[in-house]
């Protein structure tokens, strides 16, 4: 199943996967420190730079034949002299630190859930996530793809259904503005990556070779998804939860009722695994494309470590989301540009399907370092 083509919305799916299960989980609680018109501004302001970098993204891959991920496209079209070999190491090595603390969180997210639904051993929920989680992905891409069409669906749902459910119960009433600009900043980093899912878009070109005209949609399409379950989750969870909770679902279902949690826990369940899937699998073609092993060895590779980190106890859910985006955010800030750049002096397809004509303008290339610096200092800022 490792290289039949994608539909549409599965590559979108693939999209949003990446980003629908990990920092949307956090944004809440971190809104709740903020208030809804912060909410908002920093919303609409990080969904357009979000949507500009990830399109950037899909102009430089289009622009490599030979489809690789990220962390070998950025080695080709920015390292071009003798450092090559060595920097490409290096950012390779920042990408595999990023992926094992993202996978980490969504394993210790996952099994602080089923504790509290089930008062299992912590131990014994973290594996039973792990099982659920890196399955699918031993299977390839087409595997991930149907796997995360079918999640997303079922997560639109749920979130319909809670969504209909918290409507019978009065709602709090909302600070509009409150915290400072260093909550603010977090707040914006948070959801700058819960929009993060550039590692997912060499998937979604790979699977939409039939069609390539249908990459930048896709894109859009996922991160479309993303913003809107970041926008009602956040927004539910501050009318209804009773305490805001680091993982948002938990406080929401809590306080609508029983079957509410029931609910909440298998949305969270989804929208963790779909993360897990898709950061997973980009961390495997990752391994296998530098190391040249085995892709089964490699998804082992990209898995098992993972695990380990859940289990050690390291840090929690919120602490493991804000390492991870902090390190993206800082190999993002001082990469994306000049390997953009580079795509279009070095690439082996001159004219692409998709080009970001003006919006490629050194402005907005300007803009986009900005804006990754702000995410950096925003993951470092300590919050209530």
């Amino acid at each position: 199943m490792k290289n039949k083509k994608l539909s549409l919305f599965e590559a979108a799916s693939v999209v949003a996967g990446l980003g629908v299960g990990g920092g949307i989980m956090a944004v809440p609680y971190l809104a709740s420190v903020n208030g809804v018109l912060t909410l908002i501004v920093i919303l609409a302001v990080a969904y357009g730079l979000s949507l500009l970098l990830h399109l950037m993204i899909t102009e430089m891959v289009m622009r490599d034949k030979e489809g690789t991920q990220l962390v070998e496209t950025f080695g080709k079209f920015m390292f071009q002299k003798r450092g090559r070999v060595f920097f490409t190491w290096i950012f390779f090595g920042l990408v595999v630190l990023n992926f094992y603390a993202l996978l980490a969180a969504f394993i210790v997210g996952a099994g602080d859930l089923l504790v509290n639904l089930t008062a299992m051993p912590p131990w014994s929920a973290k594996l039973i996530v792990y099982v659920c989680a890196a399955g699918p992905v031993f299977f390839g891409l087409k595997a991930l793809g149907i796997s995360e069409k079918l999640a997303i669906a079922g997560i639109l749902v749920l979130v319909g259904v809670l969504v209909v459910g918290s409507l019978n119960r009065p709602f709090n009433s909302l600070n509009l503005v409150s915290g400072s600009i260093s909550s603010a900043l977090a707040l914006y980093g948070m959801v700058m990556f819960a929009f993060a899912s550039f590692f997912s878009i060499p998937q979604a070109v790979k699977g939409l070779q039939h069609n390539k005209k249908l990459v930048p949609k896709a894109v859009s399409l996922g991160i479309g998804i993303n913003l809107l379950l970041v926008f009602v989750i956040t927004l539910m969870t501050m009318l209804v939860s009773d305490k805001v909770t680091e993982m948002a679902i938990i406080g929401w279902g809590n306080a609508i009722g029983q079957w509410a949690v029931i609910l909440g826990s298998c949305f969270v369940f989804l929208a963790i695994l779909t993360s897990y899937w898709s950061t997973s699998y980009a961390l495997a073609i990752v391994l296998e494309e530098r190391l040249k092993w085995d892709y089964r060895i490699c998804w082992l590779a990209a898995t098992l470590p993972t695990l380990v980190l859940a289990m050690a106890g390291l840090s929690g859910f919120l602490g493991f989301m804000r390492l991870a985006g902090g390190l993206l955010a800082v190999m993002i800030s001082i990469m994306v540009i000049p390997a953009f750049l580079g795509s279009r002096k070095y690439g082996t397809i001159k004219d692409p399907e998709f080009k970001l004509n003006r919006l490629g303008h050194p402005i907005f290339q300007g803009l986009i370092i900005l804006a990754y610096i702000f995410v950096v200092i925003g993951s470092v800022i300590s919050v209530p």
